[in-house]
């Protein structure tokens, strides 16, 4: 055999290389092998193949390796054989030749013979011949076409060995089809680099299984910023909490309104940090869903920026539980709008905000409180909320109308002797008041029926119909000439500047007024800025019935907060300390009854003609009358009437005899006097007028 000629050895039939045992082969020359024909390598049995001298297998043309049969090839050729394979050989392999490799024939293939296969050739690998076959250093080697010629079910096979083995060049040439082929295992043990190369649609078309479970928090932060943006509703949905919080800031500020929305309640809790949710754009807070808004805790509420806060939905603004709602910052609360207020805050959010949130709130934000809202306001809110509330009348049948805080008036509305600029009732309309100290004005809240009135019980009222109520002394809903104290009662038309004058103070009867009712309905009107917050009515003697109304008035501040409600306006008059009434009015029993008076009045005449003349007291400083404050005195003395009185009063002795001749006719004179200084001007009737 071996003294064949080239010539000779390539005109043997294919019967006879057939029939060549596997000494015959051995002693084939590598020239006489090169000079073969495919169709003589093709006859060669399967012995003979492997017979083949691994010099001689290289010398193979490689036509003639392209005809090997597949049995050739997966039982003739050994290890060695394939390792001798040239690299234009292997590329000549047809894939039907490359799926019938063994493992051991794969893994024997040297890398340089790994990245000649073609794509075809690539493709036609078995799942067996890729996890078993294949080598890291094989896998390494491929060219970025051959990665991308994996099947799917090659990917699937790929061990994590493999899968860390691959470039980041081959994961970027990936089709998406063989990424979501990747078990869990293979995502996971990707290089954060080659996450990171991983294409937008790579990323998209990973399964919410490969995304939950396959993807580590060291992936997810190297996510690049157009991959994040790739992510689907569900894969967003699919993620641990874990994973969400580790979503770098900047990544966080691109998810999509579709994703945040898609956001678990748990995901929302327990993943997002507060520099997370601090970096969402102020869509992607307004995506949040209210389920996730609900979830917040404090400390997230807390981050949140006052562009964001300004952004909610009043749904979502709704959906703040009570703590959520008290961790408002300030400045966030001042931002809210006017339809989050009205629309989105609840009762109980508005019970549960702190008293420097209600403080924080604006005018405008004020003003779109509905009634429902200010009703839920507790006692400790109330006073930090810039609204002042009295009782107003409609006296020309046109509504109740008022002014707004802009042309509004300075008033001590709270009754807390500080005036501050608020609304006020327009002309035409009169407040409801009680001149509680009988000086002829009206000198604030205490004497209007608001929140300024001072409850029997020492505290502030509510609401004017809350004031109004305990006047009702029969207990019928209403104050009519039955209740003790109904002709006390006027109607101040004020002509705009705050304060009363005589002739502003009408008497109810003087107005056909007849009857007040107490049974307020709530309302959300407002006029002006003003919030027309309780209605009722009342009715006039020829049967009309006109409205009325508590109205909050916008004010410039809220109301100071005191430990109690400020001491109502006393009666004009001397008004001792309770202690020193009971040292007065006790005279030893051995006195008679008109002993006794003739010693407080002429107790009381020294006292008050050591004020009458010069308004200085001539006892010790600081104090007289037994403790009596002496500015107290001093204003009271001061009065022409008082003054009058103690000229009068010092014409007569203890026994009330006069000491100078024509005392009668001048004590009648005083008198005289005095009746007429404390008549007041006759009313019009401004319901008859209107």
């Amino acid at each position: 055999m071996a003294a064949l000629t080239t010539a000779g050895a390539g005109a043997l039939t294919t019967a006879g290389m057939a029939a060549l045992t596997t000494d015959q082969v051995v002693a084939l020359r590598t020239d006489q092998i090169a000079a073969l024909k495919t169709h003589q390598v093709a006859a060669l049995t399967t012995d003979g193949i492997a017979a083949l001298e691994t010099r001689d297998i290289a010398a193979l043309t490689t036509a003639s390796v392209g005809a090997l049969t597949t049995s050739q090839v997966n039982k003739g050729l050994t290890t060695d054989q394939i390792v001798a394979l040239r690299t234009d050989q292997v590329a000549a392999l047809k894939t039907n030749q490359v799926a019938a490799l063994t493992t051991d024939q794969v893994a024997a293939m040297e890398t340089l013979d790994v990245a000649a296969l073609t794509t075809a050739g690539i493709g036609a690998l078995t799942t067996d011949q890729v996890s078993k076959g294949l080598t890291t250093d094989q896998i390494a080697a491929l060219t970025t076409a051959g990665a991308g010629a994996l099947t799917t079910a090659g990917m699937a096979a790929l061990t994590t060995d493999q899968v860390v083995a691959l470039r980041t060049d081959q994961v970027a040439a990936l089709k998406t089809n063989q990424v979501a082929a990747l078990t869990t295992d293979g995502i996971a043990a990707m290089e954060t680099r080659d996450v990171a190369a991983l294409t937008t649609a790579s990323i998209a078309a990973l399964s919410t299984n490969q995304v939950s479970k396959g993807l580590t928090t060291d992936q997810v932060v190297a996510l690049r910023t157009d991959q994040v943006v790739a992510l689907k509703t569900n894969q967003v949905a699919a993620l641990t909490t874990d994973q969400v919080a580790a979503i770098e800031t900047r990544d966080v500020a691109v998810l999509t309104s579709a994703n945040i929305a898609a956001l678990t309640t748990d995901q929302v809790s327990k993943g997002l940090t507060t520099s997370q949710i601090a970096a969402l754009t102020t869509s992607g807070v307004a995506a949040v869903t209210t389920a996730g808004i609900s979830a917040l805790t404090t400390d997230q509420v807390v981050a949140l920026r006052t562009d964001q806060v300004a952004a909610l939905r009043t749904s979502q603004v709704a959906a703040f539980t009570t703590d959520g709602t008290a961790a408002l910052e300030t400045r966030d609360v001042a931002v809210l709008t006017t339809a989050q207020v009205q629309q989105g805050l609840t009762t109980n959010q508005i019970v549960a905000l702190t008293t420097d949130q209600i403080a924080a709130l604006t005018t405008k934000q004020v003003e779109a409180l509905s009634s429902q809202q200010i009703g839920a306001l507790t006692t400790d809110q109330t006073p930090h909320l810039q609204l002042g509330t009295p009782i107003v009348l409609d006296l020309n049948g046109n509504g109740i109308t008022t002014q707004s805080i802009a042309n509004g008036v300075q008033f001590d509305i709270f009754g807390v002797n500080q005036n501050v600029t608020t609304g006020w009732v327009a002309g035409g309309d009169g407040l409801l008041v009680l001149d509680r100290n009988r000086d002829g004005s009206i000198n604030g809240g205490t004497e209007l029926f608001g929140e300024g009135t001072n409850l029997a019980s020492g505290d502030k009222a509510t609401n004017g119909y809350q004031a109004l109520a305990e006047m009702d002394t029969n207990g019928d809903g209403a104050i009519g000439a039955d209740d003790a104290g109904f002709a006390d009662l006027m109607v101040w038309v004020d002509d705009g500047d705050g304060v009363s004058q005589e002739s502003e103070l009408h008497s109810l009867g003087s107005l056909g007024i007849t009857e007040l009712g107490l049974n307020a309905q709530t309302s959300t009107a407002t006029d002006n800025g003003n919030l027309i917050g309780l209605v009722s009515n009342y009715t006039t003697a020829d049967g009309g019935v006109h409205d009325m109304a508590d109205v909050w008035f916008q004010t410039s501040s809220a109301a100071p907060v005191t430990g109690a409600a400020n001491t109502p306006a006393q009666p004009v008059g001397l008004q001792l300390p309770p202690a020193n009434i009971a040292a007065v009015s006790a005279p030893p029993v051995a006195e008679t009854a008109s002993d006794q008076m003739r010693a407080q009045v002429g107790s009381l005449v020294d006292a008050m003609a050591a004020y009458g003349n010069k308004g200085v007291s001539e006892t010790t400083a600081g104090e007289s009358l037994a403790g009596t404050p002496k500015a107290a005195i001093h204003a009271v003395a001061a009065a022409p009437a008082v003054t009058g009185m103690v000229d009068a009063m010092k014409q007569f002795d203890a026994n009330g005899q006069p000491l100078l001749p024509g005392a009668g006719a001048t004590s009648g004179h005083v008198a005289t006097s005095l009746n007429t200084n404390i008549q007041r001007k006759p009313d019009t009737d401004i319901l008859a007028s209107s």
